[in-house]
Parts: C-alpha cells; structure tokens; sequence
C-alpha cells in the first residue's frame, strides 16, 4: 500500500487560468517544475519566474528540480535509461520524497499527455518503485494511475 500520493501535470499551451482551474480541484500544496529548461516560447505564463510568482500567488510553494530530474543527461540527451543511472538523477528523487511526504505535491512538465513524458516514463516508474501512488492529472481534469511499464516491473 502507498505511503502516500505524488500528483504529476503537464501545461501544454493553457493559459495560467486554464490551468489553475485544471490543478484547483487536487489541493495542491506545492508544484515541483521537473523541466530541464523550465521556460516556454509558446506558453510564457509558465516560464520560470512568472509561474513562481503565479504558483505563491495561489498558496503554493514553487521549487524546480529540473536540474535534478529533468529528462536530459548530464551530456545533455534525452536517454532515461541513462539518466535513470545518474547520482544527481537519484539525489533528486530523495529530495522529492522527503518533499513529497510533507505536502501535498504535483510534478509538472510541459507535455500534457504523461505517457509521452518524462514524468511517467522516467519519474513515475521510479516512485512506483518506492511504494508512492502516482496519479497523472489528465487534460480533461481527470486522473490516471500511474502503473510500471515492462521494462521497469522486471527491476
């Protein structure tokens, strides 16, 4: 059984309204930024600082682990097996946990849909690992499961 519940959520291009009212219903206490490049061209409002600012606005505390567990390598590529392998990749799911475990906490990335993201195909599978629910915050405002994949069940 779950120790307890990690929420993840993509933005996409919503604008921030759209978006509050997509993460308002789940309680949120705070929002973890997982983006390795934590700005948008297409969606300003979620750029770094602005989302910080929006993020407190709603009674949230804002940290970004991109860094940490964002998808890039440390030579900068896309490769979760790889990055799943890295010590700054696992420095940041302890912090996460120990985050995770005082508040009521989403991931958000960019990509809306989680199963083409990293949340799912690379942090999920790891927290599933560590007896955390995972529950992907759909566009339509719904939930989905998190559950491991094949190639990370077999760990």
């Amino acid at each position: 059984m779950p120790h307890y519940t990690v929420y993840t959520v993509g933005h996409g291009q919503l604008s921030w309204d759209e978006f509050e009212l997509l993460i308002r219903p789940f309680k949120l206490e705070q929002l973890i930024d997982v983006r390795s490049m934590p700005y948008s061209e297409l969606a300003p409002q979620f750029n770094r600082e602005r989302l910080e600012h929006s993020v407190r606005r709603l009674g949230m505390e804002y940290l970004w682990l991109g860094s940490s567990l964002g998808p890039l390598t440390a030579d900068g590529k896309v490769d979760y097996i790889e990055r799943e392998r890295e010590s700054r990749y696992h420095d940041g799911i302890q912090q996460l946990l120990g985050l995770a475990h005082e508040r009521r906490t989403a991931l958000l990335g960019s990509q809306p849909e989680p199963w083409r993201s990293h949340r799912h195909q690379l942090i999920a599978q790891t927290l599933l690992r560590h007896d955390v629910e995972v529950l992907h915050i759909l566009p339509d405002g719904s939930l989905s499961h998190a559950v491991a994949d094949l190639f990370h069940a077999a760990l």
